[in-house]
């Protein structure tokens, strides 16, 4: 309906009772509908929802660990002027890293070949390791990515010969500053 000059309602929105509510649209229009039906919460034994349990978790694990000047460092610049590095932590903790993009499409079981992994993450992982393991599952080699100036690009150098690629496995294992892991695993 529109709006008229001296309307009961005219400039009110809000709830009428329990069943609807009443509120104005940008051109003029006034509008009565149901109020919508607002979704129950799944309580834990502890009274709180899984959500808020995280949350309060990681907001009680972010005091702990910005109380280290150089990890609150970490966590400020990423923040910049608009968040503090707690939110920015809470917010880490919240969402693990994605190993998003592994290059081996070039391994031919060489020593020498540059492998390229993506990780992303609030801020860069702590670590990222490789490990080859031939077709019995015996290990060929295993180490430590370099991470590159971009901070989410990784390169691990093979340093071992693997006479039968095709038949390996290699493991990228990721570990971020809150200490979650992440692996991605690829048969050749």
């Amino acid at each position: 309906m529109k709006a008229e000059k001296g309307d009961l309602l005219t400039g009110h929105t809000g709830k009428i009772a329990n069943t609807g509510m009443y509120r104005r649209v940008v051109n003029g229009m006034e509008i009565i509908q149901r109020c919508p039906k607002r979704k129950k919460k799944v309580k834990g034994p502890t009274g709180w929802s899984e959500q808020n349990r995280k949350f309060r978790k990681a907001a009680k694990v972010a005091k702990i660990f910005l109380a280290n000047p150089e990890i609150r460092e970490v966590y400020a610049k990423v923040a910049g002027g608009f968040t503090s590095p707690a939110a920015m932590f809470v917010k880490d903790y919240l969402k693990p890293a994605v190993i998003s993009r592994v290059v081996t499409s070039g391994y031919r079981g060489r020593a020498g070949y540059k492998i390229v992994i993506r990780v992303g993450n609030v801020v860069p992982v702590k670590s990222v390791t490789v490990t080859i393991e031939g077709p019995g599952g015996e290990l060929i080699e295993s180490g430590q990515a370099v991470i590159q100036r971009s901070g989410f690009v990784w390169h691990y150098g093979t340093t071992a010969a693997n006479l039968h690629y095709k038949n390996s496995r290699i493991t990228i294992v990721s570990r971020d500053l809150p200490g979650h892991t992440v692996e991605w695993t690829k048969d050749f």
